[in-house]
């Protein structure tokens, strides 16, 4: 296994230093503990905007990647970036929901949707990713699929 150079760039790349990866999940975090302190669920609407922007336009545009990614060490370790859009896509989703439900004054629903959210951040910041977990069996179901 060959070492590769860590970019210190911010450029659009295959696979994401892991430093990027958490700097983007504790500004997810972060914005979900003051909502939710507040009682502002309205607040979710910035990691949401954050989220459109790096899914459209790329890391480089990630404004939790540039205010927290320098407080975890550089790490050699990447991220597959088509993993991480698939976790993108996820975090949008869940952050949509819960905003709707907000807006449509399902109280309960909304802190539902959050609370998922909230434990699939949690894991990744520990460690494990579970949107990579389900990514990986839905493409083994939809290879399975295939194969039939």
């Amino acid at each position: 296994m060959s070492k590769q150079p860590i970019s210190l760039t911010y450029e659009c790349v295959d696979d994401v230093p892991l430093h990027r990866v958490r700097g983007n999940q504790l500004g997810i975090l972060l914005s979900i503990i003051i909502s939710v302190s507040t009682g502002q669920l309205w607040i979710l609407a910035l990691p949401l905007i954050v989220q459109l922007i790096s899914r459209t336009y790329g890391v480089n545009y990630n404004l939790f990647v540039r205010l927290f990614a320098p407080l975890f060490p550089v790490s050699a370790r990447t991220e597959s970036r088509e993993l991480l859009r698939f976790n993108n896509l996820l975090a949008i989703l869940f952050l949509v929901i819960t905003l709707a439900a907000y807006a449509l004054g399902m109280l309960t629903a909304a802190y539902v949707v959050l609370g998922m959210l909230t434990v699939a951040v949690v894991l990744a910041l520990s460690g494990f990713c579970f949107g990579c977990f389900m990514y990986f069996h839905w493409k083994q179901y939809r290879l399975r699929r295939k194969i039939s």
